[in-house]
């Protein structure tokens, strides 16, 4: 939320220039923490929020509710986020010129459905909520970044593809980037497509990925309510909850207002450096397809984003178009529509025929 709306939404409602009614449920939750000098003066505030707009209150009146909030009982609501102004400034989906690449150059489209609330982590440190969802800090839209993207995928392909060695004989456990070096180095795919970063340049010389991220942007964001539970002598939840300090999250929504599925993509591009080393047409193609083919396997099982072990940010593949340049089999935009449309997709390069 920027300082610019902050201030006008102060002005509305100190002068009543506007009725309250019309703001967007992003500038109720900016005002909200205003004034605020304790951790504690938020407890209240975040209740009230959630009642007024958040909740399907159910058998309750919104004001008796707000008197007695453990009254308040109803699903989480989806609220809808400036999606229009992300398009209209061009950022949901920059296109690729597959025509200036090298040769063997691919971009890559995945489209999927949200089937569960998705979690991210902010880092806006002045928030209604200790736990954010990621959104951006101009026009308030959620979105997993090309970082988070690029980190799931890698998982993905390492689960795919592991190592001889279990990943705990990889390195010591403390010291992940270890481990991660040194399955890259004895993995070329992984090398060329995720790249190496070495700390000790002498030792190893750090090296790009031939693959490239885009965010991924959502459109609507829902808020999670989670109670400490008590766990029994195995460390396991015993389904009885605490509830002594309830903790809330914003999570991506998977549906709209409406009740619609939530849609998205996410937009990848191979770079084939012409002219170097391992840059020929199998040596792409291998590339490409074990990558997709990684996600595929992977994603529609383990979902996107955090806690996604426990049933958050559950995904399921729509549909897999790839441009690619240098092919003779793909002079033409390639597109799979369904559940296994990635995995088709992965099965159609590696085969490299119409």
């Amino acid at each position: 939320m920027n300082f610019e709306l902050l201030a006008e939404e102060r002005v509305a409602i100190e002068s009543a220039g506007i009725a309250a009614a019309q703001w967007s449920w992003q500038a109720h939750a900016a005002y909200q923490r205003r004034g605020i000098v304790k951790p504690e003066d938020l407890t209240g505030r975040r209740s009230a929020f959630l009642i007024r707009h958040a909740m399907d209150l159910q058998g309750v009146e919104l004001q008796e509710a707000l008197d007695d909030p453990k009254k308040a009982r109803g699903g989480a609501r989806s609220l809808p986020c400036a999606t229009r102004e992300i398009d209209r400034a061009g950022l949901r989906a920059a296109p690729v010129d597959i025509s200036v690449l090298p040769a063997f150059s691919a971009a890559l489209t995945l489209r999927f459905q949200l089937l569960t609330p998705l979690l991210t982590r902010d880092d806006d440190p002045f928030y209604l909520f200790d736990n954010p969802v990621r959104k951006d800090h101009v026009y308030g839209v959620p979105f997993l970044a090309a970082a988070s993207v690029k980190g799931l995928a890698a998982d993905a392909f390492q689960r795919g593809f592991p190592h001889r060695l279990p990943w705990k004989e990889l390195g010591k456990k403390s010291d992940d980037q270890s481990r991660t070096m040194r399955y890259r180095q004895d993995n070329q795919i992984a090398k060329r497509l995720f790249g190496i970063a070495s700390d000790d340049p002498q030792e190893l010389a750090s090296e790009a990925g031939r693959l490239h991220f885009s965010p991924v942007w959502f459109s609507h964001v829902q808020y999670l309510v989670m109670n400490p539970s008590r766990t029994d002598k195995d460390g396991k939840p015993d389904g009885s909850g605490i509830g002594t300090q309830p903790i809330q999250f914003e999570a991506v929504a998977p549906v709209t207002e409406k009740g619609k599925p939530v849609q998205a993509e996410i937009g990848f591009f191979y770079f084939n450096p012409a002219g170097a080393r391992d840059s020929d047409e199998t040596t792409a193609r291998t590339d490409i397809a074990c990558f997709l083919g990684a996600l595929a396997a992977w994603w529609p099982a383990l979902g996107l984003g955090a806690k996604r072990l426990s049933g958050y940010g559950a995904i399921a593949p729509l549909s897999a178009n790839c441009r690619a340049t240098g092919y003779a089999d793909m002079q033409q935009p390639i597109e799979f529509s369904g559940v296994d449309s990635w995995r088709r997709l992965a099965e159609r390069i590696a085969k490299g025929r119409a």
